[in-house]
């Protein structure tokens, strides 16, 4: 056929603008975690935590999440386990798809999620351990932060991306304005100039 008609040509134009909105807000979502963390404002976990609650309408008060998320930044206090850019997503997962009783059987679309999320990240950068993905740049406090930076934004775009392919409802939730803020970085560059990075981790080995 030569020809498409006049309803195919439609559609498929809704399906294009529909496509290049989402992928507008996969890059506001993964902007915004990174610039939270680069800001120095928060640390890997609070940022995707931070930007997938209030970002996508998860409805906890910010400085709930804020908490909730404090703990699971550098590896778990330092030790260099997982990662927290991951473990915000984790956790973004319990707030929008965990148990609300007890029970059986009843918590195995979290733990899928869970298991999705983990492996993609692992695809993207070969591990999902803090110590393995910054071994090679423990004597370069820079390019540590912007290797950081730049998991923290993956963390959270990969979290949105299972997170609205589950719950397409949230589209009509999102925070665009919060979403749009950019906060100023030099508070992280003072961090990285002064050697800060470097220090945490001689005292968390």
């Amino acid at each position: 056929m030569l020809f498409k008609s006049h309803n195919n040509i439609k559609a498929t134009s809704v399906e294009d603008s529909r496509e290049k909105d989402q992928k507008t807000l996969f890059s506001m979502i993964r902007r915004r975690a990174e610039n939270l963390f680069a800001s120095g404002q928060m640390m890997c976990s609070e940022a995707v935590m931070a930007v997938l609650n209030q970002g996508l309408g998860g409805g906890l008060p910010p400085e709930m999440a804020f908490k909730l998320s404090s703990s699971q930044s550098n590896g778990l206090g330092g030790r260099g386990c997982i990662c927290g850019a991951l473990n915000g997503g984790i956790l973004a997962l319990g707030l929008f798809f965990g148990r609300e009783r007890p029970g059986f059987g009843n918590g195995r679309q979290v733990r899928a999620l869970a298991g999705q999320l983990h492996d993609q990240f692992k695809d993207k950068f070969g591990s999902t351990c803090c110590r393995v993905l910054t071994r090679k740049l423990e004597d370069d406090t820079g390019r540590q932060f912007y290797h950081c930076q730049g998991m923290t934004g993956s963390g959270a775009e990969l979290a949105a991306r299972i997170i609205l392919e589950n719950r397409s409802e949230l589209y009509q939730r999102v925070d665009y304005a919060y979403l749009s803020k950019q906060e100023s970085d030099l508070q992280a560059k003072l961090k990285i100039a002064t050697g800060f990075f470097r220090s945490r981790r001689r005292d968390n080995p």
